[in-house]
């Protein structure tokens, strides 16, 4: 699983996943804080994601990712909710295009 990591004056950008192909997308924060993530998915299923400032969501999304996991996009938006206490196992019944 790829990611990748870069200071940015006082930005932290990382990216886990390959966002390519994705059919939904999900914004975590608020970009004009300059801390927020975007998650993408495909078929309902976690493939990646982009962070700016948001360390702890990044380690989720990742860990996710490596384990073949996801985050359910309907509660992904929701920060008062930490991700790694989203992680589900996917749906075998939902296919990944």
């Amino acid at each position: 699983m790829p990611w990748f990591w870069s200071d940015q004056y006082d930005l932290k950008l990382q990216v886990a996943g390959l966002s390519t192909g994705h059919d939904r997308y999900v914004v975590r924060g608020d970009p004009v804080t300059e801390k927020f993530a975007v998650l993408y998915y495909r078929g309902g299923h976690l493939v990646a994601g982009d962070f700016v400032n948001r360390p702890t969501d990044f380690l989720a999304v990742r860990s996710a990712l490596a384990g073949g996991r996801t985050i359910p996009p309907e509660a992904a938006a929701d920060i008062t909710v930490p991700l790694k206490k989203l992680i589900a196992d996917n749906d075998p019944r939902q296919a990944v295009a």
